[in-house]
């Protein structure tokens, strides 16, 4: 990435709202920096509605993202905070590609003195840390009620399967291969296929991690969850809704109210109506 002035600054901007300085890469570094941006920026579909109505990129440049999540509070989905998150460490002096993750997602593959590691900060899942998936067969990881499973198929493809309870409920393929931005153009543009068979454009998700609480929300509910225990918060009422929800994700008002209007206009009517 050229380290124009402009460049700089946002690269900058995007470590203060992280609260983590500049520094050498490293593994601990790595560390750091993901758990922060699982701390401070939410996964969300606010942005990516506004996105699609505004026809603008729908990957947002490194510099509208950072502006948006200053002035907006605006994270992402999956394509928006992990490729942001690439161009960043990548802007940082770390080794970055992108991978495929089968069906609808795309992680990022972070190489550290020959060592491969898994990264992802755009699944709304507590994968805090970086992992080396190369190093053995089965990772497991453990947060928020949540187990997440790397098993090792074969030697360029991994499954990740979260688990709550015991049970699956959603489980996809790592394609371990490294990737461009151009190589997933296609995939990109099929996240934002405008049809009802496209979950993600029919319903609102947020995911936010607060210290030892994670807060999930999936249209009128919100899941706080600990590491001991789930309760939900039912909002029927809309303007409870807009105050909890901006108040939970810092996320402007605006945006939240664009967002029940676009899912109206699609036939999902989150507060009433026809």
């Amino acid at each position: 990435m050229r380290k124009d002035g402009s460049t700089l600054e946002t690269i900058l901007t995007y470590l203060k709202y992280l609260k983590i300085e500049r520094e050498t890469p490293s593994l601990n570094y790595l560390q750091r920096l993901i758990h922060h941006h699982l701390s401070m920026i939410p996964y969300e579909t606010f942005s990516k509605f506004h996105y699609f109505q505004e026809k603008m990129n729908f990957v947002p440049s490194l510099e509208t993202f950072v502006e948006n999540l200053v002035e907006r509070g605006w994270g992402g989905t999956c394509y928006t905070l992990n490729i942001n998150f690439s161009r960043l460490l990548s802007s940082l002096g770390f080794e970055c590609s992108l991978v495929r993750v089968i069906p609808g997602h795309v992680a990022i593959m972070v190489t550290i003195d020959g060592r491969k590691f898994y990264v992802d900060v755009g699944y709304g899942s507590p994968i805090m840390k970086p992992v080396e998936l190369d190093s053995k067969r089965r990772h497991v990881l453990h947060g928020f009620g949540e187990e997440i499973i790397f098993e090792k198929r074969t030697s360029d493809r991994f499954e990740i399967d979260r688990r709550s309870n015991g049970k699956s409920f959603v489980r996809k393929e790592i394609e371990w291969i490294p990737l461009t931005e151009e190589d997933i153009t296609e995939d990109i543009d099929s996240s934002y296929f405008d049809h009802d068979h496209n979950t993600t454009m029919r319903r609102i998700t947020a995911v936010r991690f607060n210290g030892h609480e994670c807060y999930f929300l999936r249209d009128r509910t919100i899941k706080v969850m600990t590491y001991r225990n789930i309760r939900e918060i039912q909002l029927k009422d809309r303007n409870k809704w807009l105050k909890l929800v901006q108040e939970v994700y810092q996320i402007d008002e605006t945006s939240l109210i664009e967002s029940i209007g676009f899912l109206e206009t699609r036939g999902v009517h989150l507060f009433g109506g026809a």
